[in-house]
This record gives structure tokens, C-alpha cells and sequence, in this order.
């Protein structure tokens, strides 16, 4: 007889060889013996978790000529039949290439016929999102409304892409993946029956790696047993191409500590040593999950599915880093996990994604901060502006600015001296307004030539200690939105020359008006006897007329 891999061999045959999806099969169990089963289930979740063994012993339990309460017998025909696949009742079918129209319609023929020996003819369509959209359709009216002697079973790892008019026709039962210690328990018991050589830590990589499914877990023990008859860490290491746990503990602890130096050498060494960064990199996310569980939960064991002695050494490293290092860490090296997947060199985006890590080493926290500006209490209260009854008095001379503690309150003496100093110099800066305009203006040409003509052409209206306001007039518009879009850079100008924030306000003046019409004046101009003999002698134009402004004169000097 041919070799049976161990998936095979150990498949379930009753719902109590289930493993992992005890709320299903109690489920399962609780219709089957008071009768309430229905004529559409849908099977959902990861792969290998049990989906159609479920199926199919459900089946046998429907068909089961023997059976009691609700477990099959697996020993009459009908049963037999079903576990060597040979049922005249039950049809197993592959939904990715049985997807057509065609297909379903057929199907559909065949539904009408009564069961040949058991009390129930069985479909089950593995894969059943894969149908198209025009076979869903042709199913609908049969699902709806099936003969009485017909169950449909089907089973899908992506729900969402089933429609919504056959989830609705269907009672849906999700399987979740299986527990990292429950695979390793059932591993446990079929390396002793079938006297495999495995030590337990081996065992625990094999759980660990199969990431929920029970039929992975079996598929590696499979490609261990024939790799080598004593299975240890080192030989599962090789096969998988997964690093040592003491080198990925020793990468977790210069990620942590920002030894850059240590992480570059641990790279280059796993590199050296042919293992697959890509894997690298999801151990560290892995590993950085449940650092920061350990921090937020205090070792939560449904959430982590550890034994106590890893848990312990889990919060020895969580215990050196604060739960806001470790998000954004969790955060960078997830973000990592991606690039390094896609990346045409892994090794030097991993080399780049874990030199960004180290940069969190050297941040500091806001609390950290206020406990340096406010003594070892911290500061309890929001941050206030102050106002004139609160100045603190200006360090003496000498003084180096520490804190020992909470800044010494100044006499009330020198809290009005300080006041008039104030007061007398920003009276000072107000009151020469046009001195302050000036060096405005130089100072803007010296950062911005371009900025300081367009403010030239401004007009200073007020000045107060809060507020600088300009004009421009109506022609003028274009100028006035430039230095609107720039009013920060000139603001930050004046702070620096005033000493304190003083905000840019720009108005609009009304266009100054002529007191003759233009038309006018060109023509008084025109009919000038001097003006005409010019323009007869030199051939020329009367091109613009300028009236003169109230009090300005005429420049003749040339």
C-alpha cells in the first residue's frame, strides 16, 4: 500500500476529532440530535481549520444508518462510503472549476432525484466563491426552495466575495484559526502514536509555524519526519529557513537599546548565513506584537498563547521601553514588513527600515518634559499664558538658567520695576512709528528684495503694540494679496525688531481722485499754440497728460 501523508491519515472522521472549533461542533451536535437541520450551511474561515472534514462528517452523521444521538457511527455502509469517497449521495464539488453557468444548471437536473440509499442527498461545493455571478443567480431558486431531501454544504476562505442573497439563504458557521498550544497538543499525541522522534521545542516551532491551521501543522511534521528520523530545532531551522531564537532575542534587544552597530552586525550574520529576511522581519513584528500586549495587558495568556516562562522574559525586555516607543516602533517595522516583501534588495531596505528604528531610542516623551520644567512633580495643570502680575524676574548675572525646583516668586518691588521697563519700551518703538516702518523695509530688502518693493508701495496708517496696519489703494489689489500670502515672513521682521508679536493688518484706501477730467486737460493741452508747434516740428504725438498733484511742483532742471 502507497504512503498516506500525515494530513490524510489524521484527518477527522467525527466531531469529536475535531480540534480547535469546539463552538461548531456543539453546535452541529445540538441540531443533529433534536432534528433542527437546515438545508443550507456555509462553512467560512482560514485554510486547514477544518472546513470540509466538518462537511463531510456531517454528512456521514445525516446518512448514518447506525447512528446514536449525533455522532456517526463510521462503521455501516453509508459512512464507509463517504470516508473512502464513493457515496452515490453525496457529491463533493470544486467550486474553481465547476464555476459556469452550466455547471449549476446541471446540478440543478440532478437535485430532483431522490437519494439512492441514505435518507438526504449532500452537495458540497468547496471553494464557493470562485462561481460566477451568472451561476450564483442560477442557484438561487434551488437554495431557496430545495427538495426535502437535499442539504447543501459549501465552503469558502473569503466570505465576502459570496453575494449577499446567498449568504442570507444560507446559516453561516465561521471557523477560526486553531490555538498555537491545541496544535501542539494534538502533534503531540500523533508523534506518539505514529513513534516519531521529536523533541518539544521542535514541536513548538512546527505549531508556531503552521500560524493556525491544523493541516499545515501536520504537512511540516510530514516534511520533517522525511527530512530526518529526530527532528530538533536545528534541523527544522534548515528546513524552514527560520532564524535562531537567541539571534532574533539578541536583534529585539539592539532594536530596543538603538545599538545600531549590533543590529547592522546581526543582519549582515543572518544574511551570511542564507536565511530569508523577509521571514527575519516578520518574526520582529511578531515579536514587537507581543512586547507591546505585555506592556498594555501585563501578560494576557489568551492573547498571547505562551507558556509563563516566556511570558516572564517577554516583560523583562518590555520592562526598559515605555508603551509610546513601542507603538511607534510596532508602527515602523509593520510599514517595513511591506517594503521588504516587495523589495528588489531586501537586505539593505531591512538595513534602512531598522536604522529609522533606532532614531526612537533618543526621543523624549511630553511628560518627561514637563517633570524637567516643573520639578519632579510634574505640572498638573495646563500651560497658561502670563500676564503683567506673573512676570518672573530676568536672570541675574551669572545665573545659569537651572532648575532646582519651582521658580522663586520676584518681591513686588521688582515686579513694578519690571512693569515701567516694559512699558517704556514698547512706548518707545510706538511712538517713532515711521522708524520703525524704515527699518522694516530695509531689513525686508535685505531677506526679500522683491517683498520690500511691493511694501514700499504701502501706506502706514496705525501702529499699535498689538497691531502694524498698511493701505493700498484700489488699484492696487494685486500688491496688497502678495503681502498677504507673505504676512508671516514680515511679522516674524517686526518681532525681531520690537521685541514682542505685533500682527500685520492691510487695508484697502479709496483711488485718489483728479480734480480736472483728463479728456479735458488734453485737449487745454492740445490747443496750446507752443504745444502744437512742437509736435509740427519734431512730428510728433500727444501720448499721456499728467496732472500735478496739489502742491507739487514742476522739475525744470533739466
Amino acid at each position: 500500500m502507497s504512503y498516506i501523508v500525515l494530513a490524510r491519515k489524521w484527518r477527522p472522521q467525527s466531531f469529536d476529532d475535531l480540534v480547535g472549533q469546539e463552538t461548531v461542533t456543539k453546535t452541529f451536535k445540538n441540531a443533529l440530535s433534536s432534528g433542527k437541520v437546515v438545508h443550507a450551511y456555509l462553512f467560512s474561515g482560514p485554510r486547514g481549520v477544518g472546513k470540509t472534514s466538518s462537511a463531510r462528517i456531517l454528512a456521514k452523521a445525516l446518512n448514518c444508518q447506525q447512528r446514536t444521538d449525533s455522532e456517526p457511527c463510521g462503521k455501516c455502509e453509508s459512512c464507509k462510503a463517504i470516508t473512502e469517497g464513493a457515496s452515490v449521495d453525496v457529491f463533493e464539488i470544486d467550486g474553481a472549476s465547476n464555476n459556469s453557468v452550466d455547471a449549476v444548471r446541471e446540478l440543478r437536473e440532478t437535485v430532483k432525484y431522490a437519494p439512492s440509499g441514505g435518507k438526504y442527498k449532500i452537495y458540497i461545493i468547496d471553494e464557493v466563491h470562485m462561481l460566477s455571478t451568472s451561476a450564483f443567480n442560477a442557484l438561487l431558486k434551488t437554495l431557496e426552495e430545495p427538495p426535502p431531501h437535499v442539504v447543501f454544504i459549501f465552503a469558502t476562505t473569503e466570505p465576502k466575495r459570496v453575494p449577499a442573497t446567498i449568504l442570507s439563504r444560507c446559516q453561516h458557521h465561521l471557523f477560526r484559526r486553531v490555538n498555537k498550544n491545541v496544535i501542539k497538543e494534538q502533534l503531540k499525541k500523533i508523534t506518539e502514536t505514529e513513534k516519531i522522534n521529536i523533541r518539544e521545542t521542535a514541536l513548538e516551532m512546527v505549531a508556531k509555524a503552521a500560524d493556525g491551521s491544523m493541516r499545515d501543522a501536520l504537512t511540516l511534521l510530514d516534511q520533517a519526519y522525511s527530512f530526518s528520523e529526530e527532528i530538533t530545532e536545528k534541523e527544522l531551522q534548515i528546513l524552514l529557513g527560520l532564524p535562531e531564537a537567541d539571534i532574533i532575542s539578541n536583534l529585539l534587544e539592539t532594536i530596543l537599546n538603538g545599538n545600531v552597530s549590533g543590529t547592522l552586525s546581526i543582519i549582515k550574520e543572518l544574511t551570511d548565513r542564507g536565511n530569508d529576511l523577509r521571514q527575519i522581519i516578520k518574526e520582529l513584528v511578531e515579536n514587537f506584537r507581543n512586547l507591546a500586549v505585555v506592556k498594555v495587558t501585563q501578560g494576557d495568556k489568551e492573547l498571547l498563547e505562551f507558556s509563563e516562562d516566556e511570558i516572564q522574559k517577554l516583560r523583562a525586555l518590555a520592562s526598559g521601553v515605555s508603551i509610546e516607543e513601542l507603538t511607534v516602533l510596532f508602527s515602523e517595522l509593520l510599514r517595513l514588513e511591506s517594503e521588504v516583501k516587495n523589495a528588489i534588495n531586501p537586505r539593505y531596505t531591512l538595513e534602512l527600515g531598522l536604522l529609522r528604528t533606532s532614531f526612537v531610542k533618543g526621543m523624549t516623551s511630553v511628560e518627561h518634559i514637563f517633570k524637567m520644567l516643573g520639578g519632579e512633580q510634574g505640572r498638573d495643570t495646563p500651560l497658561t499664558p502670563l500676564d503683567r502680575g506673573e512676570l518672573s524676574p530676568p536672570l541675574e548675572k551669572g545665573d545659569t538658567g537651572g532648575f532646582s525646583g519651582q521658580i522663586s516668586e520676584p518681591t513686588p518691588e521688582k515686579k513694578t520695576e519690571l512693569i515701567k521697563q516694559v512699558d517704556t519700551e514698547i512706548k518707545s518703538v510706538i511712538t517713532n512709528k515711521e522708524e520703525l516702518w524704515r527699518k522694516l523695509l530695509e531689513q525686508l530688502e535685505s531677506e526679500d528684495n522683491l517683498l520690500a518693493c511691493k511694501l514700499t508701495e504701502a501706506k502706514l496708517i496705525n501702529l499699535t503694540t498689538t497691531e502694524l496696519t498698511i493701505g493700498f489703494n484700489g488699484g492696487m489689489s494685486v500688491l496688497a494679496d502678495s503681502i498677504k500670502k507673505n504676512t508671516s515672513v514680515i511679522e516674524s521682521i517686526l518681532k525681531k525688531l520690537s521685541g514682542h508679536k505685533i500682527k500685520l493688518k492691510t487695508a484697502s484706501l479709496p483711488k485718489k481722485e483728479t480734480k480736472k477730467d483728463i479728456n479735458k486737460i488734453k485737449k487745454e493741452v492740445f490747443a496750446e499754440p507752443i504745444v502744437q508747434d512742437a509736435i509740427r516740428i519734431f512730428n510728433g504725438s500727444l501720448v499721456n497728460v499728467k496732472p500735478l498733484e496739489d502742491g507739487e511742483e514742476v522739475d525744470d532742471s533739466n
